[in-house]
Parts: C-alpha cells; structure tokens; sequence
C-alpha cells in the first residue's frame, strides 16, 4: 500500500468547507478545564480521554481534544451581534485523546492517541427555536456532500436518546464501509447543543434592542484524517494492490493512481499486531 498524504485530504476538505463558512482558523494545542467542561468534556473524570498536563504546574491546561473546544472558547465570555448570525466557523486542528486506553482495537489507525481533522462549529440564534436545528441540518448536508465526492459507500445514523452525551439535542453519525474491517466504521458527527455550551461558557448573541440572550452551538466533524484515509484507500484499492484517488482529490495529490509499491521498505514487526513473525534465533559463536 503506497504512502497517502493526509494534508490533501485537509486541504481538500478545507477549501471545501471554507466556501460555506464564515471564518476559517488553526486551532490552539491547549485547552483550559472551564472550555473543555463549557463543551461538556470531563478533563479529570478517572477513564477521562483528556490529557491533562502536569497539575502541579499547569493546574488547569489540557491537551485538545477536539477543535470545538478551541472554538467554542473563542466565543466564550461574549456577545454575538445578531445581524451575523447565524456564525460559520471551520477550523484545523490537532486531537489528542486517550483512545487506546479502553483496550479497545489498539492497533492500526481506527483509534489513535494523536490525529488531525477539520471540525466546523456554529453559533445561532434561539428566536424560534428551530435556527439551531437549521444550522445541524446544513453542516450534515455538507458532510455528505463531502463523502458523496470521495466515492464513499456511507449511512447517516440518527443516534437515539441513549448514544447522546450530555451536551447533544440531537446527534447524528456518519459511518463509512471499512473492508479491511468487514464493517461500518464511524467517521463523522454532527451535534446540536442547543444552550448547553452556551450557557456554561457565557456565550451570548445582542438583539436589535440591546438585550441579550443565551446562543445556541452546533458542531460537526468535516474531515477526521486517520479514519478518512482508511474509508479511501480500502474503497478505492483495486484487485491489483493500487489505489484509484478520487476525482477531487486528484488536482491535490498530483496523481490518479497510487500504484503498489514493488517491495515494503520498512515493515512493523513490533507487538501491536494481529500476529507476530517469528523471533531470529540466537547465534552461536
């Protein structure tokens, strides 16, 4: 399997997504515990997933999790002005996550501790009630407008009561078919938090007459790189081995064809695999 550069599907997705967004921005690596707990995160729960930084000198910092709570904490403590909403934001940033320590599927690239993505955030107004639920229904548009580019065979999940987190209205799944793993696998969400982010940041919008009102946040996953290079090489990989790029991300990438290497010039022989090669015997001298 020859060698994919993930900066063209970051590229790629950004471009994309700047076109129906607002503002575009590179997130910040660290995060304070009031904006990952603003975004409904547990930075100091025992199985948390947030790698906090050393408390005993940075008592309130933690690694990032995801690019919403970067952008999230952008807005916290302020008043949007009402004529610029609804607020479209997309942003690249680096995750760091404790994914690996569940036990669960602790090899390859389906859970990793370190990985970038493109996240879109949103800011709406609660006039109606139905700006947010507006809002949610135009990034999955966008998700799927993505994945329908890539050639991707994908379901969208409208996830039931039970798979919210406490933040979430309403939630949706977006799960690719991975052959390597004979299954769907997830690589995109979409989350309406209606006040909840807003409320525990102080996130606010000002109407035309000078009052102001608790805002509604929406958030949604464009591109998590890891899981998007494993939906495009294993959809795209042909019987002999090479891989056909899709269309969109051929001007990006510079080729069609990913042809397969003709030999492997470094092969993992370490313990975190299915099976391990036999061990070299010892010499004797």
């Amino acid at each position: 399997m020859g060698i994919w550069d993930s900066k063209s599907d970051r590229d790629w997705e950004s471009s994309r997504d700047s076109v129906s967004s607002r503002d575009s921005e590179s997130n910040q690596e660290l995060e304070s515990d009031r904006d990952s707990e603003g975004c409904g995160m547990q930075p100091n729960a025992q199985r948390s997933q947030v790698y906090s930084l050393d408390p005993t000198r940075f008592p309130d910092l933690n690694l990032a999790g995801t690019g919403e709570v970067g952008v999230a904490g952008y807005f916290m403590d302020h008043a949007v002005n009402c004529k610029d909403l609804p607020v479209r934001t997309v942003c690249s940033s680096t995750c760091y996550r404790a994914e690996t320590d569940t036990g669960r599927e602790t090899w390859g690239l389906y859970r990793v501790h370190h990985f970038n993505k493109v996240e879109m955030f949103g800011v709406t107004a609660d006039e109606t009630g139905e700006e947010s639920s507006q809002l949610l229904e135009e990034f999955v548009s966008l998700q799927k407008e993505m994945f329908s580019a890539l050639e991707l065979h994908y379901r969208v999940l409208d996830m039931p009561t039970q798979e919210l987190g406490p933040p979430a209205y309403r939630k949706y799944d977006i799960e690719a078919w991975m052959p390597g793993r004979n299954s769907y696998g997830e690589i995109s969400s979409a989350s309406n938090c209606t006040d909840y982010q807003s409320r525990r940041l102080n996130i606010l919008y000002e109407r035309e007459d000078g009052s102001l009102q608790y805002a509604h946040t929406v958030n949604a996953t464009a591109c998590a790189i890891p899981r998007m290079i494993i939906s495009i090489l294993e959809t795209h990989q042909t019987k002999d081995g090479s891989v056909h790029v899709p269309q969109v991300l051929q001007p990006y990438l510079g080729l069609e064809v990913i042809e397969k290497p003709k030999y492997t010039p470094l092969k993992y022989i370490g313990p975190n695999q299915h099976s391990r090669p036999p061990r070299p015997g010892s010499n004797t001298r």
